[in-house]
């Protein structure tokens, strides 16, 4: 009988054995499990983490272009590639200017763009404050010519001239200076006095559309400067926004006479008809004649 005791005895040892053999490979696959997925869930965070937002460009975007939405888009990029210049969002760009080209899937930089709404502050600004069809002139000015020298960039003048003419009486040609005045332009807006420049903000007066784009909206057809600069007594130049045609005729009244600038108050946008003044009109038909001495 002793035997079989025994025989049944192993076989119950083996059974338990096996039994803890098996939990134990199934506690072993459970933590394996559990570190795997910790691993993958930590290699994803980290993944996650060097992943950074950059407004890219969705097409080739040739300088001195004004961006719109359609243009650009945010894509998420590796940290380490991501420049520190480079904008996240689409509005942070969305109304600027290229300075220069930038390329399909190129991250728009800081350096590559420049805002209108502080186009002043930057070396070559003068060309970002042009409306457009215009052009920018300048002409020599004193402290008595600019009217006190207190007209500041973002004003709105005419622009006064005083000529010569010359006469044949008979036989003889003769001069009589500053013969006539009259008004060579109306409603003429000043860019820049010497080196200052206006700075006029999308804002005023001003609508924006679906794609992006600004139209200007003023009732009275006169922008709005941003910022007010300080008078400037001894500039020697105004740069003055004129069509290519009124360029010419500004260039030749310059050239030809005396200018004189004078300023318009705000809102005032009225280009009236003006007839010149001659010399004569300035002394009266019942002026009697000097007493000789």
């Amino acid at each position: 009988m002793a035997r079989p005791l025994a025989g049944t005895a192993a076989g119950s040892t083996n059974r338990r054995l096996l039994l803890l053999a098996l939990v134990a490979g199934i506690v072993a696959a459970i933590l394996i499990y559990t570190a795997l997925s910790r691993s993958s869930e930590s290699t994803g965070s980290a993944g996650a983490a060097s992943m950074a937002p950059a407004v890219v460009a969705k097409q080739d975007i040739p300088a001195r272009t004004k961006i719109t939405s359609g243009m650009l888009e945010v894509r998420q990029v590796p940290q380490d590639t991501r420049s520190e210049l480079a904008y996240t969002d689409l509005s942070q760009v969305v109304g600027r200017v290229t300075r220069y080209p930038i390329a399909t899937s190129e991250q728009v930089l800081a350096t590559k763009v420049v805002s209108l709404e502080s186009a002043a502050a930057t070396g070559d600004s003068l060309s970002y404050v042009i409306p457009e069809g215009k052009r920018g002139i300048s002409i020599e000015v004193s402290e008595v010519v600019s009217s006190g020298g207190l007209v500041l960039p973002g004003d709105y003048v005419d622009i006064i001239g005083v000529f010569d003419v010359n006469f044949v009486d008979g036989e003889e040609e003769r001069t009589e200076q500053k013969y006539f005045s009259r008004i060579i332009l109306q409603n003429i807006e000043v860019l820049a006095v010497a080196q200052t420049v206006v700075d006029t903000p999308p804002e005023a007066g001003t609508t924006t559309g679906a794609d992006g784009e600004t139209t200007t909206t003023d009732a009275d057809g006169q922008r709005v400067r941003n910022t007010e600069a300080a008078p400037e007594p001894k500039a020697s130049t105004v740069t003055l926004s004129v069509t290519p045609q009124e360029a010419q005729l500004l260039f030749l009244a310059e050239e030809n006479g005396v200018l004189r600038l004078a300023v318009r108050p705000y809102g005032d946008a009225e280009v009236q008809d003006i007839p010149f003044v001659a010399e004569t009109e300035l002394i009266p038909a019942n002026l009697p004649r000097p007493v000789a001495r």
